[in-house]
């Protein structure tokens, strides 16, 4: 088999056992399902699947990684039409985020994947981690300072503290949601609004004050 469709065969198959792991998590939980079930669904040797991602983790930050991936492209379309107003806008990016966050991985997933980062702190949780905040932080910078052109944001507001405020109400507003089992995804939005309220109301100025 030549080199390039080697390549090509391994990378199928690696995502086949990507698509098997991601199913079964969600169907019946991170714990309960065994590398032999991945194995099983993708119609591979576990063998295969431990030379490909080595550990069940390693599967799960993978996963991760993918849907980190596949959920730019929506976020990058909100970017492109913000609302007019930035707490609008700061809390409707918020609601994606947490939408985006459920849709993709179960509770007992992201319990994995935010405990791990803290008990590994030079393995593929924590590089997953830092991953999934740099993409966010990005893209909270590029709607910050669109509205601080716009004049609704103090020119004086350093737009990478303020992104380190906001992202840490987030996640701390998701950690609330993943290590409860009985909190909705609503109340979770909920319980970050007076938050992000208190945090606005110091930084956005009145449009009257703005350029437009």
């Amino acid at each position: 088999m030549a080199k390039g469709l080697r390549e090509r065969h391994k990378t199928r198959r690696a995502a086949e056992v990507l698509d098997a792991a991601d199913t079964l998590f969600r169907d019946q939980g991170y714990e309960e399902t065994k590398i032999e079930d991945i194995a099983e669904l993708a119609s591979v040797a576990s063998a295969t699947v431990y030379n490909y991602f080595k550990n069940k983790p390693n599967l799960l930050m993978e996963i991760t990684l993918r849907h980190i991936r596949a959920a730019v492209p929506e976020r990058r379309q909100f970017l492109e039409s913000l609302p007019r107003d930035p707490t609008d806008g700061i809390i409707a990016f918020e609601k994606l985020l947490a939408d985006q966050a459920v849709r993709h991985l179960t509770r007992e997933s992201w319990r994995v994947v935010m405990s791990a980062q803290f008990v590994d702190t030079d393995g593929l949780a924590h590089r997953t981690a830092r991953r999934l905040d740099l993409v966010i932080r990005r893209q909270y910078i590029v709607m910050l300072r669109t509205y601080q052109e716009r004049g609704r944001i103090a020119p004086d507001i350093d737009l990478s503290v303020l992104c380190d405020v906001l992202i840490g109400i987030g996640n701390a507003a998701l950690a609330r949601l993943v290590t409860s089992s009985s909190m909705t995804v609503d109340a979770m939005r909920e319980a970050a609004l007076p938050h992000l309220r208190l945090v606005l109301r110091g930084v956005v100025l009145p449009e009257s004050n703005s350029s437009l």
